[in-house]
């Protein structure tokens, strides 16, 4: 009884990846379903009040809420033992992950170049600037430089994967642009004029983005040494209810597509193949740091 109770009191770092997993077998079926029946696709709005609705969102809050609960009362099991282990697969999904923002920047810097060539001081009777800014022009500006950096340190790190070199402290500097990129989108998502309540995709992405920018300074910590011990719990904490979140709001899209009804998507909330590329790599890099000494050991 003590053993069981000790091991709920202060769970090891697979026990919190396996929670996520059992939270998505419970969340994914209620957004499916929600996204295919209840979601208006014109305006993004649910059009009942079904039961799935407040269940989606208890169930959610518990998950978000619990996992950097967990993580923090056992910070010293759920530190990273080693954050660079020689990992095929995870190189592989940090090349991938890579090419996930350069995709996103490669839009957002077409979609700046949209709005920047709509600008007329005669039409908006405003300074250039002031456009920039209110329009969202500046935080897509912002979100495609800092993804393209972003992506230079994942492939750095896939790099760092395949041969096992830990010497990445020389990269500090670039590892914060993935924070300046998920800044920026979160930045972003708050221009948009509508109803963080009733718009449930815009409010399970700013959830993500929260959880994502928390994650993405810790990883940037613990790789390059900069303060391992002293924040690393924040990556399962921050870490999972990202990657949950991501999962959420990917899947059901994906799934819309592949059932050809990607005319159910609503407009500005289309497949993100980013955020379904960092919804895997934040697991599997979770799992190889926490299971890298044992792995070693053995």
């Amino acid at each position: 009884m003590k053993k069981i109770k000790g091991s709920l009191s202060k769970p090891e770092p697979t026990v919190l990846i396996s929670i996520a997993a059992l939270s998505l077998c419970a969340l994914l079926p209620l957004r499916v379903y929600q996204v295919t029946t209840l979601i208006d696709p014109e305006t993004g709005f649910f059009t009942s009040n079904h039961f799935t609705i407040p269940l989606m969102y208890a169930i959610g809050a518990a998950v978000i809420i619990a996992l950097p609960v967990l993580s923090f009362l056992n910070s010293k099991a759920n530190r990273a033992r080693n954050c660079v282990v020689k990992s095929t697969s995870l190189g592989i999904i940090s090349i991938l992950t890579a090419l996930g923002m350069t995709y996103d920047s490669i839009v957002s810097v077409l979609g700046f170049m949209q709005i920047n060539s709509e600008y007329s001081v005669a039409a908006h009777n405003i300074k250039y600037s002031t456009y920039l800014t209110q329009s969202g022009a500046a935080a897509l500006i912002a979100e495609g430089i800092t993804g393209i950096l972003a992506a230079f340190f994942f492939s750095i790190y896939a790099v760092s994967c395949f041969r096992k070199e830990s010497k990445l402290s020389s990269f500090a500097l670039i590892s914060v642009t993935p924070t300046l990129w998920a800044i920026s989108r979160i930045v972003l998502k708050f221009l948009e004029k509508i109803s963080f309540v009733n718009i449930s995709d815009l409010l399970l992405e700013l959830i993500m983005l929260a959880f994502m920018i928390m994650f993405m300074l810790t990883f940037a910590q613990v790789v390059t040494g900069t303060s391992p011990e002293i924040s690393a719990w924040r990556l399962f904490g921050c870490g999972l209810p990202a990657a949950v979140m991501a999962f959420i709001t990917c899947v059901p899209r994906i799934f819309l597509a592949l059932t050809g009804n990607a005319e159910l998507m609503v407009e500005g909330y289309e497949i993100e193949f980013c955020d379904l590329a960092l919804a895997i790599f934040i697991p599997v890099f979770l799992y190889n740091t926490a299971t890298a000494k044992k792995t070693s050991e053995n």
